[in-house]
């Protein structure tokens, strides 16, 4: 058992409890790193945690969101009798008889490979074979083994490991002879959640507005099963790939989309690939690997990048962990487990999960040099928001905690910086404008996400690839989370589920977004009729603002984009430990005492609002 079940704050950042728990988490990295006795502070402060961070308790009953969820389920079945001939489909590993909405046809949950169970767990994803067999595709399929939280619908839709599928969306009209573009979507999560059930990544409203295009959405595993090295292990040689099965899973769904495709009316030489965070991150590594290359003709990357990806050390550690906590020595001990003790495992050290690996095999130890000419003959579309570290002040527990919390991020990113990096740091603080209160939350912003996205698109455009680039300024209703991680989606999609509940979906901004994806993946160009969109080059850095009011920039902030371009070699870790060990001890135990006197500090002020607030007057 991993010694006081810690959550890491990069981990709670999704999570929707207080602050407390997740600077608790601080100090109880930072103790497994350095070894120091800090358990009885570490105990205290965890005790005065609990007296104030209004953790939301467990509802007894089901939450709106997972009766909702619960109540899409549905398992697609065999079809021995006669079947609707106008919606089936054949493939090559069998038919699948979709549902007609409006003037869609659906399939939704069709199998892309054999599924990962049994021996096959942590093995690459194989084809299913040839086969006739008739089946329903009325329903998603189920959701990659994650933790469940109420803030992640695709965690509340039933879980397996039987999760490689893939959903469809086309127009009937014309479907047997029809050759349109293909767009397929690769949610986010940080590679450890989400899935296609989530309607926050249902694709059915811009298929039916563009019906020109056929939509594919795909799962693929997460977290544990999908992300783990466990080539080190006695047996493990033939798992040497194991930690990217996820990338390797989606490598897959484009292999049955090229094969397949073309019975769905969609055209397997125009495939664009397009995704949010971790998606986009998948999209920037399947751009970057050999074994992609030709299924696809071009990417979109929404906030995400070759950044986030781990190095084969710090795998390394997470496999430890996991043989510690279940005992197991081999690869075939730990196929023993039962998918039951996976999901525990998965609560137990999932906090360490890694992103994928740069195994110098798959993806490259330095993937940012394959976008000096290897992908050139991808067209891509790249880009980020512009207060995208502000999607997590709720999950933080409010605005004076988030600043806080991103001060002590950005101390442990600092701690892993030479001289210069520090340096080059300070000056981007310096010079963010004063109207913005959380100047560390702009340097995260361009460190995790506008400087990645910079750094690919000039590489390249350099390199004779086109590329665009664009900029998202359109903030929520409100004003506190402006335009925040994810923000975007809503209005690619066009779903009608905004990031935050509650706020105003602006269908003009959705329409217009739409048609430069749309057009994107039909020729290559954004532009529209009403925006001509100019590609991206060193020179002008032609970037594409997309918000209340839409319009080209040349190289917006660009102190900021010099000043974070020393920084970008240092890839982003989902785990405090690993900044850590770069930091001498000293720095360490430093960083340590400035928590535990913050903490103090808070929670002595907590108590003291509580002690002096007057009784409300009924």
């Amino acid at each position: 058992m991993i010694w006081g079940q810690r959550y890491n704050i990069f981990r709670r950042l999704h999570e929707d409890n207080g602050v407390f728990l997740s600077l608790w988490t601080t100090f109880t990295n930072f103790a497994l790193v350095m070894r120091q006795t800090l358990l009885y502070f570490i105990v205290l402060i965890a005790f005065l945690s609990s007296c104030g961070s209004g953790q939301q308790e467990q509802p007894a009953e089901p939450s709106a969101l997972e009766q909702e969820m619960t109540a899409l389920y549905g398992e697609n079945k065999v079809i021995k009798g006669a079947y609707p001939d106008s919606m089936a489909v054949e493939t090559a590993n069998g038919i699948f008889v979709g549902e007609r909405d409006g003037i869609l046809l659906t399939f939704k949950g069709v199998p892309y490979a054999l599924q990962p169970t049994g021996e096959r767990r942590w093995q690459e994803a194989k084809p299913e074979p040839d086969s006739r067999l008739v089946r329903e595709a009325k329903y998603f399929g189920h959701t990659a083994i994650q933790s469940r939280r109420e803030s992640d619908a695709a965690s509340l839709y039933p879980q397996g490991e039987d999760c490689l599928t893939l959903n469809v969306w086309t127009a009937s009209k014309g479907m047997r002879t029809a050759r349109r573009p293909v767009m397929v979507w690769i949610h986010g999560g940080s590679y450890v959640s989400g899935g296609t059930a989530s309607p926050r990544n249902w694709c059915d409203s811009l298929a039916k507005a563009h019906p020109e295009v056929v939509l594919v959405s795909v799962n693929y595993r997460l977290g544990l099963l999908g992300f783990l090295d466990l080539s080190s292990l006695p047996d493990g040689k033939a798992f040497s790939r194991s930690g990217n099965l996820g990338i390797l899973d989606q490598v897959e769904a484009l292999r049955w989309i090229k094969r397949n495709i073309a019975a769905f009316g969609g055209d397997p030489e125009q495939v664009t690939i397009f995704g949010h965070s971790a998606g986009a991150g998948s999209v920037a590594l399947l751009a970057s690997i050999d074994e992609a290359q030709g299924l696809f003709k071009r990417a979109i990357m929404q906030s995400g990048s070759v950044a986030f990806t781990s190095s084969r050390k710090d795998c390394q550690r997470l496999t430890k962990l996991v043989l510690k906590a279940t005992g197991a020595k081999t690869v075939a001990g730990l196929q023993k487990l039962t998918p039951e003790q996976i999901i525990a495992l998965n609560e137990e050290v999932g906090e360490y999960y890694r992103f994928p690996e740069r195994d110098g095999v798959l993806i490259p130890e330095d993937p940012y040099g394959r976008f000096d000419g290897f992908n050139a003959g991808i067209d891509m579309l790249i880009g980020s928001n512009r207060d995208e570290s502000r999607f997590w002040i709720d999950a933080m527990g409010g605005e004076e905690k988030f600043e806080l919390a991103a001060q002590l991020w950005y101390c442990y990113i600092a701690l892993s910086l030479n001289d210069a990096q520090r340096e080059s740091a300070s000056r981007f603080i310096d010079i963010v404008p004063e109207d913005n209160p959380w100047p560390v939350a702009e340097l995260l912003n361009d460190l995790m996400f506008r400087g990645p996205a910079i750094e690919m698109a000039q590489r390249h455009a350099a390199s004779g690839g086109r590329t665009y680039m664009y900029y998202w300024t359109k903030s929520l209703k409100d004003p506190i989370y402006g335009a925040c991680h994810g923000t975007e989606v809503s209005y690619v999609l066009n779903t009608g589920r905004q990031i935050k509940m509650g706020d105003v979906h602006n269908p003009a901004l959705a329409a217009e977004v739409e048609q430069m994806w749309v057009n994107f993946a039909m020729t290559g160009n954004p532009s529209t009729p009403a925006h001509y969109w100019p590609a991206y080059e060193a020179t002008q850095r032609a970037t594409m603002e997309l918000g209340d009011t839409i319009r080209v920039l040349n190289d917006p902030l660009s102190e900021q984009r010099q000043f974070i371009a020393p920084l970008l070699q240092e890839y982003i870790s989902p785990v405090f430990s690993d900044l850590l060990d770069k930091a001498p001890w000293y720095a360490g135990i430093a960083i340590g005492v400035l928590v535990v006197v913050l903490v103090l500090v808070m929670w002595l002020t907590f108590r003291l609002r509580r002690f002096f607030r007057k009784p409300e007057t009924r």
